[in-house]
């Protein structure tokens, strides 16, 4: 049987997504914000309810299809071992973004900011670690966003200018008479000039400036922790992932245990990037074993908090103003007892004469 020649032809079933080319298909692209949260989530998973942190700011560099960089503040319960804490929030960071995403994620940085009393029982012992430090960790990396942004202004506004006025010039209109003031002034005057030499000495200022700021890392306020592992991306090859304690944050767990050692009224630390210096003044008991003491407590917190360079510990002690050794007090108030009685003994009247019977 022949079909109708008045019959239309069945129509073709519908391409699916197999048979169209790569370039039909479209693409996924990722907002900032999704990664900056996907980021946020997973170190809240490392620090949530029952490990007593918290994920203060987070901020991501998104390239294509990299993440080149995750920063992260948090806050770190206290007691807690800082450089294990650290190292696990960089690794469920970077996995968990990367596999949720769909993203390669490059450095992982996590800075703690603050630290928080936790229920938790503090450890006896603050120089236990898990496992050695089998690197040394360098200080992250300053971005200078405040001088880049600057002179990206500046060099937008005098290159803007410059464009409009040539093409103004190419479309047949005057030059600004800037641009001529400028010219006429830089032709008349020579580098034996006041105001020459005085641009040229600000520009190499400027410039010696600026590779000051290229060259060196910045981010003096800040402690490098050792770095223990580095996360393989997708390619196999490693990136280094940097954890650093801000010195404030430093110099108050040291002058929180400190303030513990018996015989201790005030403490004040102040923490250096190469010296942890540490002045107390004492109520009671021998400086010399309360110094003893503060040195053994503070060593042993700055060995806990696993930093790359840890620093010299210095201790000074002394007594408070009404700080007396036993014994000392009651023999004084003796002996002026006793120079009271002969001074009323020698300023007394000599007794009356006896009468005659």
């Amino acid at each position: 049987m022949s079909a109708d020649a008045g019959e239309p032809a069945p129509s073709p079933p519908p391409a699916t997504a197999g048979t169209l080319a790569p370039a039909d298909r479209g693409a996924t692209r990722i907002a900032d914000r999704v990664v900056r949260r996907v980021a946020g989530r997973a170190a809240e998973e490392v620090l949530g309810p029952r490990g007593g942190g918290e994920v203060v700011r987070t901020s991501v560099d998104v390239r294509g299809s990299r993440v080149d960089s995750v920063h992260l503040d948090v806050g770190m319960a206290y007691p807690a071992h800082l450089e294990t804490s650290g190292a696990e929030v960089q690794r469920r960071v970077t996995e968990r973004t990367a596999y949720l995403t769909g993203l390669t994620v490059g450095r992982t940085t996590v800075r703690i900011t603050r630290l928080a009393r936790s229920a938790a029982p503090e450890p006896t012992r603050w120089a236990e670690s898990a496992e050695s430090p089998s690197s040394s960790g360098r200080r992250p990396w300053s971005e200078r966003r405040a001088p880049a942004a600057v002179f990206a202004l500046l060099g937008a506004a005098v290159s803007g200018a410059l464009l409009a006025d040539v093409v103004a010039v190419a479309l047949g209109r005057e030059p600004s008479d800037v641009r001529l003031r400028t010219l006429d002034w830089l032709t008349s005057h020579g580098p034996a000039d006041t105001a020459v030499a005085v641009g040229a000495a600000v520009a190499t200022v400027a410039g010696l400036w600026t590779l000051f700021a290229a060259l060196t890392p910045g981010l003096r306020g800040r402690l490098p922790m050792s770095a223990k592992s580095a996360m393989p991306d997708a390619t196999g090859a490693t990136d280094a992932t940097t954890t650093a304690i801000d010195r404030p944050a430093a110099a108050a767990l040291v002058r929180h245990r400190a303030a513990d050692v018996p015989g201790v009224s005030r403490v004040r630390v102040t923490a250096g990037r190469r010296r942890i210096a540490v002045r107390a003044r004492i109520g009671f008991g021998d400086p010399a074993d309360t110094r003893e003491a503060l040195t053994r407590t503070t060593e042993g917190v700055v060995a806990g908090l696993g930093l790359a360079k840890p620093p010299r510990v210095r201790v000074r002690v002394s007594r408070d103003a009404y700080w007396q050794p036993p014994g000392t007090h009651d023999s004084a108030h003796g002996q002026d007892q006793d120079h009271e009685q002969k001074e009323a003994t020698s300023h007394a009247p000599p007794p009356a004469p006896a009468s005659a019977p």
